[in-house]
């Protein structure tokens, strides 16, 4: 049982950050006695936000129990550019700039509130740095997890995102035990593997797993087929690889 909760919560820390690096991705119940008026006070979003957010027309009329999106803000303080706020919530420029209809981006008024825009490294759906990876790929005979194509993925997780076809088989890259086997909230099913080495290999997006946990594999052992992505509307496969916690290239992850 310990060992099964050590996993879990290792899982947590990996996936966790991603998903709520911003609180455009929250979401809070409405319970008896609030409204929007309050909920707006509370978290420091404009009314107006939330209605459009939540394309609510009548505020008045908003049931209990009804999951309203608080989206990400930040309010300017002395010192803030638009460029220094794009870094620190690891946005792009133009996004942050496009999502606040901004037209003079050298004003910038202490208290002023802006929309965060969704990170280019919240999901799996925008990876970056294709085309060295692809290159060493396409010259390399090194055992994947998908035959797919590759394109390195950046941000607050390491790894490759891999793309297919719905269905497509998903295999181990190496030997080992499945830690952990189950449904992610935006990651789909995913598959942990714990090699006799202490690598363990994370295989997120899967539509249907096809290991229990305590199975052990080997590699290219199928263990589960290609999701989708609802993010980018595309079936892809999130494959990361840690080794006492800190993450590992994939590229030179040890197969096998």
């Amino acid at each position: 049982m310990a060992r099964a909760i050590t996993f879990t919560s290792f899982l947590l820390l990996i996936l966790l950050p991603v998903l709520s690096a911003h609180s455009d991705d929250f979401t809070y119940t409405l319970k008896r006695g609030e409204t929007l008026y309050s909920i707006s006070r509370r978290f420091k979003v404009p009314l107006e936000l939330l209605l459009t957010e939540n394309k609510i027309k009548d505020p008045s009329r908003v049931p209990v129990g009804t999951e309203i999106k608080i989206p990400s803000m930040h309010q300017v303080s002395k010192g803030d550019t638009l460029y220094s706020i794009a870094r620190k919530y690891n946005v792009s420029l133009d996004d942050l700039i496009e999502s606040n209809k901004i037209n003079d981006y050298t004003q910038m008024r202490v208290g002023t509130l802006l929309i965060i825009p969704h990170s280019e490294t919240e999901h799996f759906d925008k990876p970056r740095d294709p085309v060295t990876a692809n290159k060493v790929l396409e010259q390399s005979d090194t055992l994947w997890p998908h035959p797919g194509p590759k394109e390195e993925f950046k941000g607050k997780l390491k790894g490759v995102v891999i793309s297919g076809r719905i269905g497509d088989r998903i295999f181990s890259i190496s030997s080992g035990s499945v830690v952990w086997a189950g449904p992610y909230r935006g990651f789909g099913r995913v598959v942990f593997v714990e090699s006799p080495g202490g690598y363990i290999y994370v295989y997120a997006g899967n539509e249907k797993t096809l290991v229990s946990v305590g199975d052990t594999v080997q590699p290219g052992k199928e263990i589960g087929r290609l999701g989708m992505n609802v993010h980018a509307g595309t079936p892809q496969l999130l494959f990361l690889v840690y080794q006492h916690g800190k993450p590992v290239d994939p590229w030179q992850a040890p197969r096998g």
